[in-house]
């Protein structure tokens, strides 16, 4: 249901700020959008429909709301094992630490160019602050959205701001690099910071066991993130031993719909929170004409800011940052097209990202013995683990996709369809990481498929076992307890225990010898492994159903911004988030959309992914989350110094050089910075759905 636009009839509503649950929630009635204006509110009203299910303090010292009291130069120095007391019975705060614990790799320029300032950081002051952390949840037509604000103990009453971030990919409110990276940066600007999960988290839920996850992490058997409806459960289980069920593949709702009105309604619940925490007259003193509101996202979680942006009319939202978004862009009367350096101009078909994923995960085990023929001196992560890629293109001939059935066809179909030749060094890891289970998350997600339904025969199950003897066969989990997934898992499938193997993964029921994942997978001959071709056949005609087409829709994006200030920052050698259908798409039709009020600036980085540019592939790309602060920056010197916004352009990015593992820290001369006044021969140039983009 859409949020509507109405005004708001304050009511009062004091919040005690302990760690304890307060079980208030707000009296039923009819949603509504964000609208903060003076005019309209001079009373704290408690926001529509929101839960607050913990307040807790933190003092700095012995936690804090960035590091979970382990601090930055732990975080840095080594990798540090989890501490769980009782596995079977981990508490909050654990399962929090569990989640913030990520080794932070200082080469990337993590610590010194962005995140961390290790300039300014002391024993006394390792990077961790003190604040109130509110963590609450949002009902909406039965879907459970979680939020959490963090109100910092400097947070400046005299010049308030927020920073909402958006959950990055379909993780919860506590991953790592959102509150390390784009939290921190809102926090060190002394402003409050609102994450909101999208409707998705860490919804894994025990078919077998009948339990799951709560919004802290808590396994219980009620008052769960997802808990899904299974007729005929025992049957189910005898059947499909070892099963799971994950919010966003079977919650059959779609959130991505909705996810700008989520991130509006976070911030909704952000000023009532700065407003309840600081207001000793129960008096709003903070609202959007006061406040400074910026939405910083990265991945799906760049493309829900996007989508606030096009859903605020009440000019609330100052500022976005979105760091390669997954967004679909469409308009059934504008097309786009594209040009890079010397290249004809292209017309960029309006694609989501089921359909180009699934691409990718038909044709990339195919071709990657061309890959790396043509890669002969390039190090190639995991590509010498696709000893059955044959396999897979006789498959894909014999079903009429490939003329001929040779890798070197495969490749030439990915070119054809996105993927560069500096693409390359990616696919085989991209594959391997994420399988098949990329487009089948977006796919069950659209067509609202059941778990029940088995879309293509798979189904998601325990694979754990030890790594040496790995085949991904479905096996109960073993070395870790089902209540630690949640600290471990990151919402997306498959959720990995070191390098090669997984603790949870999509399985093929059909495999010829018993269920197990794609990549050690026989669909057709017990003796052959072909990656279960039949599987991603099979997904890639379910692009052709009508429930997943309606799905594809209900997600695109119009690319009207409402004037709001906004850089998009993209890795062009993206593999995961491919540029033409995402960004480039967006801005092109942006400049359409929006003509001459369009207020977005586009940032492109050669050199740039998805990935973090750590090994093992820290001589080959360089990280991209350093440009989202870089614009962040940009951004809150011009909202509060009317500094001049940098144009569009292209960065010239240099990895770090050397052995995979060998390399130096990054310096400037890797990171390139965003200019303000850039070569004109680094300018993008956009206008009435033309994009023109230098090499």
């Amino acid at each position: 249901m859409r949020i509507k636009n109405i005004k708001i009839k304050i009511l009062v509503s004091l919040i005690c700020f302990t760690s304890t649950i307060i079980p208030f929630v707000a009296q039923a009635k009819s949603d509504s959008r964000l609208s903060t204006s003076r005019e309209e509110m001079n009373i704290i009203d408690y926001p529509t429909g929101i839960t607050i299910e913990s307040s807790t303090n933190y003092d700095g010292e012995t936690d804090d709301l960035v590091t979970a009291g382990l601090g930055f130069t732990a975080l840095s120095t080594l990798i540090i094992k989890p501490t769980i007391a009782d596995p079977e019975r981990p508490t909050t705060q654990e399962l929090r630490k569990l989640k913030l614990n990520r080794f932070i790799d200082t080469k990337t320029g993590e610590g010194t160019l962005f995140g961390f300032q290790r300039k300014n950081l002391t024993p006394l002051f390792d990077g961790r602050i003190a604040g109130t952390e509110v963590l609450a949840t949002f009902e909406n037509n039965k879907e459970r959205i979680g939020l959490l604000v963090q109100i910092p103990l400097d947070f400046d009453k005299n010049k308030p701001c927020i920073v909402a971030v958006p959950s990055t990919n379909s993780d919860g409110l506590f991953n790592a690099y959102d509150v390390q990276i784009r939290g921190l940066w809102g926090l060190r600007h002394n402003c409050a910071v609102v994450y909101n999960d999208k409707g998705l988290g860490n919804g894994i839920y025990d078919i077998t066991n009948q339990y799951g996850f709560t919004i802290d992490g808590k396994i219980k058997s009620d008052n769960l993130l997802f808990e899904p409806k299974i007729k005929n459960r025992e049957q189910y289980v005898k059947t499909y031993p070892d099963r799971y069920a994950i919010k966003q593949l079977h919650s059959k709702q779609n959130s991505e719909e909705r996810w700008g009105e989520y991130v509006l309604k976070s911030i909704e619940f952000a000023f009532h929170q700065i407003n309840t925490h600081f207001s000793e007259t129960q008096k709003v003193i903070f609202d959007k004409d006061n406040t400074l509101v910026l939405v910083y996202g990265a991945s799906d979680g760049a493309g829900a800011a996007l989508k606030a942006g096009e859903l605020d009319k009440n000019n609330t939202i100052k500022g976005i940052v979105a760091v390669n978004p997954q967004i679909a862009p469409y308009s059934e009367t504008i097309p786009v097209t594209v040009k890079v350096g010397e290249k004809p101009p292209t017309k960029i078909e309006y694609l989501s990202i089921a359909e180009y994923s699934t691409y990718a995960s038909l044709y990339i085990p195919c071709a990657v013995p061309a890959i790396i023929s043509s890669n002969k001196d390039i190090n190639l992560p995991f590509a010498d683990n696709y000893t059955y890629a044959q396999n897979r293109c006789d498959a894909l001939k014999k079903a009429q996709l490939l003329i001929h059935g040779t890798p070197k066809e495969a490749l030439e179909k990915l070119r054809q369809y996105g993927w560069t030749p500096e693409m390359d060094r990616q696919l085989p890891y991209f594959y391997f990481k994420e399988t098949v289970a990329l487009p089948y998350q977006y796919i069950s997600a659209y067509g609202r498929y059941d778990v029940i339904e088995d879309m293509c025969n798979y189904s998601v199950a325990s694979t754990q076992k030890n790594p040496i003897l790995y085949v991904g066969k479905v096996e109960p989990l073993s070395e870790i307890e089902f209540q630690q997934l949640w600290g471990l898992a990151n919402g997306q499938l498959p959720v990995w225990l070191g390098d090669e193997s997984t603790m949870l993964a999509l399985v093929n029921n059909q495999d010829m010898h018993s269920p197990r994942r794609d990549f050690y997978s026989s669909s057709d001959s017990k003796a052959e492994i072909d990656y279960n071709s039949k599987g991603a056949i099979c997904l890639y005609n379910k692009l052709k159903d009508t429930r997943v087409k309606n799905g594809m829709k209900q997600v695109s994006a119009s690319a009207n911004l409402n004037g709001i200030k906004t850089f998009i920052i993209h890795g062009r050698n993206n593999v995961k988030q491919l540029p033409n259908y995402t960004s480039r798409a967006y801005v092109a039709l942006n400049s359409k959309v929006e003509g001459n009020n369009s207020q977005l600036r586009y940032i492109e980085v050669k050199n740039s992914s998805y990935l973090e540019g750590k090994p093992p592939f820290d001589n080959s790309l360089v990280s991209i989350d350093y440009y989202g602060e870089d614009a962040m920056e940009w951004l809150w010197a011009n909202l509060t110094n009317n500094a001049t916004l940098p144009d569009s352009q292209v960065i010239h990015a240099k990895p770090r050089v050397g052995k995979v593992t060998l390399t130096p820290d990054a310096t400037a001369q890797n990171l390139v910075p965003i200019l303000q006044s850039p070569n004109r021969n680094d300018i993008i140039k956009k206008q009435n759905g033309e994009l023109i983009i230098p090499n």
